[in-house]
């Protein structure tokens, strides 16, 4: 039996539970990609920030080359290279609407110190294993906040429709220090020519949270089942995005 589930093994059975089995049963390896690692490092330098008051830019260049010393030998990175993500990463957290934004955040400080980063988990019944993950901050009001990079512009309806709050107000709760109002806020960052960065602020209800408590035993009694089929339609299934491709679905196209 597996020990733990987590948002993200959650949200990756329903896009393919078979991508699930390979990376979470069969420990399958697969490469990583140079959006991951930017990803991650844009964390981690908004992170600092925010708790040291350091300026973005300044902190990004130590950040990068942590993450890339950890998980850089696992990215395939293409016809690019590391020193263009990394100049990309510079360019966005080098923008005056990031800056702005993030100079605004204040986590709240407790007795294990910034509510940066936090482990927080649930028990859902009928579920025997614990679901686990780590709340990006909670604000100094009480309000737990996930940062975000994207491609475009995000509307309220994109921030309403996220499942992984609902996971996050679920566990607050459980842990006895629930989020005023049901409250969640996105620190949203555009990936654009000209970054931007906003803020959404939206609200859950309890029948949104029990509606996840179904979701997750759905999906636990799948696993029990070894009910494991692909997604051949889904966002994941290709070669770019799914290090199983190969493995998988390729395996129609070898030989032609």
């Amino acid at each position: 039996m597996i020990p733990y589930l987590s948002y993200s093994s959650i949200n990756l059975y329903l896009t393919c539970p078979e991508h699930w089995r390979r990376k979470y049963l069969l420990k399958q390896p697969q490469p990583s990609t140079p959006a991951l690692i930017v990803g991650s490092a844009f964390h981690g330098t908004v992170e600092r920030a925010v708790v040291e008051g350091a300026a973005l830019a300044a902190l990004w260049p130590a950040v990068w080359a942590s993450k890339l010393e950890a998980d850089g030998h696992t990215v395939e990175w293409g016809a690019d290279t590391p020193e263009q993500h990394f100049n990309d990463g510079l360019r966005l957290v080098s923008a005056s609407a990031v800056q702005a934004m993030v100079s605004e955040i204040r986590p709240r400080v407790d007795a294990q110190g910034h509510c940066i980063e936090r482990k927080v988990s649930i028990e859902v019944p009928g579920v025997p294993v614990p679901i686990i993950g780590y709340i990006d901050i909670v604000c100094e009001d009480g309000v737990p906040g996930d940062f975000k990079t994207s491609k475009s512009r995000w509307s309220q309806a994109d921030a309403e429709g996220e499942i992984q709050p609902l996971f996050y107000l679920a566990a607050l709760h459980q842990m006895g220090t629930p989020a005023p109002g049901n409250r969640f806020r996105h620190f949203v960052v555009t990936k654009t020519k000209e970054p931007t960065a906003t803020v959404i602020e939206h609200s859950h209800t309890w029948d949104e949270i029990f509606w996840l408590y179904e979701l997750i035993r759905q999906v636990w009694r799948g696993i029990e089942a070894e009910v494991f089929p692909t997604n051949p339609n889904g966002w994941l299934c290709s070669a770019k995005w799914c290090g199983y491709w190969g493995q998988c679905r390729g395996r129609r196209y070898a030989g032609r």
